[in-house]
């Protein structure tokens, strides 16, 4: 049966060989898509890496005290304090997912209700998103109930119908969190851009979680995730005789190796893979080419933030194909000069030929040390070097344009903020006004020699000429 179907997707006669090569390729496409969606999902932070490099001794503090919350009922809270990209929030997450797989293998293993370890709930808001105390009690409420907690949630919806205020819905949910005792569901709270939720008014989201996880009641965890050192000099001071002022240092990778086995991590498949052993060997040998440590070195000078690569890397894993199982440097290299390149100079490769003169011409005010200047600058500047070009008998190949064209082509370029006005809007007629260019001399170079233009219009740029 398997024969016969395989042969006529093919037009062939039914041959065993046949068959198992065509089984195998569509196992190694599988595996090639399997490996994909598992990097990709690396890459976007829904995946966790397969090890956390540096941070043993981090984990296992976080992981004793979340599991004294979940297991023994001992409310906790503490402030994670790091620099982006340095893995405060893989942290988290690796302990709550070993926290839960521990739970599953209790409840699976263990016959005896009082072995098994208590399930719990996690709450996850963002100072991003929550910007205020009622998104925040909203986001809160939604996640109780994705969680499963009717009893907890319907309570909530019912008394929310008939509180008059957002103060009242807002102190009776956070008296429900207290109403409990240490056998009742452990919450844990992971509060994402700490600094931002000590902005709200009166900070009282913070105030009644870090009273709530104070009182000996119902077992609660705040867990606070911020890259300022100075997070906790914003509390509030009854909010700071609440809070228990444990806190977690993570700092960027000590040297480059650390910071090159993390940039590795990202890309290796599990064991559990078919074909990992090949791919991550193929691996190995790509991080161990100048070029790739060259990408990688640069990132590691520049913040050590390992975003950046994971940024690079998207390319590369989305070409794999089972035609080509493995990266290609070129992707690598390709990928990372879009990320370097300069957002302004892109933007100088798409207007006018006038505009692109304009700003040359601002160029040249700039290398006369003239900071700021007005339209009637910038248009003597363009008319004098087109003549003295005529003179030399090296024209541009562009012809002297009026002087209300040259305005409405400058006027363009402060749409596209490339030109900034310095004075307010008054009597002043808008060609004397004055402005300034929001670019870099060496940035308008690197843009006209990216421009389609004569070779005199560079020289003149450049200065060459």
């Amino acid at each position: 049966m398997c024969k016969r179907s395989l042969g006529d997707l093919d037009g062939s006669a039914s041959d065993p060989r046949s068959c198992k090569k065509i089984a195998t390729d569509r196992n190694h496409l599988l595996d090639v898509r399997r490996a994909k969606s598992l990097l990709l999902s690396r890459l976007n932070g829904k995946e966790l890496p397969l090890k956390l490099y540096g941070l043993d001794n981090e984990y296992n503090k976080l992981y004793s005290l979340l599991k004294q919350t979940v297991t023994t009922g001992e409310s906790n809270s503490c402030v994670i304090i790091g620099n982006r990209g340095t893995g405060k929030s893989a942290l988290v997450r690796s302990v709550i997912r070993d926290l839960q797989a521990t739970q599953q293998q209790s409840v699976s293993s263990s016959s005896n209700p009082k072995e098994q370890q208590q399930p719990f709930c996690v709450i996850r808001l963002n100072g991003l998103t929550e910007t205020n105390d009622r998104l925040a009690l909203n986001e809160i409420s939604r996640q109780l109930f994705e969680e499963q907690q009717r009893s907890l949630t319907e309570q909530v919806e019912a008394e929310k119908r008939s509180f008059s205020s957002f103060a009242d819905s807002f102190e009776y949910l956070l008296s429900l969190l207290k109403a409990g005792t240490k056998g009742s569901l452990p919450v844990i709270f992971i509060l994402d851009e700490f600094d931002l939720f000590a902005q709200h008014p009166k900070q009282a989201l913070l105030y009644n979680l870090f009273d709530a996880a104070q009182s000996a009641q119902n077992p609660i965890a705040v867990i606070g995730l911020t890259c300022r050192l100075d997070a906790l000099d914003l509390l509030e001071k009854r909010v700071k005789s609440r809070f228990s002022h444990r806190q977690l240092y993570l700092f960027p990778s000590s040297n480059f190796g650390q910071f090159l086995e993390v940039a590795k991590g990202t890309l290796t498949l599990p064991e559990e893979y078919a074909a990992s052993e090949a791919f991550n060997h193929s691996l190995d040998n790509l991080f161990q080419t100048p070029t790739l440590n060259s990408i990688v070195r640069r990132i590691y000078d520049i913040n050590k933030d390992i975003r950046m690569f994971q940024k690079i890397c998207f390319t590369a894993v989305h070409n794999l194909k089972p035609e080509a199982p493995f990266f290609d440097i070129n992707d690598f290299v390709e990928s990372n000069l879009e990320q370097k390149a300069d957002a302004k100079i892109e933007l100088l490769k798409e207007i006018a030929l006038l505009e692109l003169l304009l700003i040359i011409s601002m160029k040249k005010l700039l290398e006369k040390d003239l900071t700021t200047f007005n339209f009637q600058m910038v248009y003597e500047e363009y008319k004098e070097s087109l003549n003295q070009a005529k003179l030399n008998n090296r024209g541009f190949g562009v012809k002297l344009f009026k002087k209300a064209v040259a305005f409405k082509a400058f006027e363009n370029l402060q749409l596209c903020e490339l030109v900034c006005p310095i004075d307010t809007a008054g009597k002043c007629p808008k060609e004397f006004r004055m402005n300034k260019l929001m670019l870099e001399p060496a940035q308008v170079a690197e843009a006209v020699l990216k421009y389609d233009c004569s070779i005199l219009i560079k020289k003149w740029a450049t200065g060459a000429a």
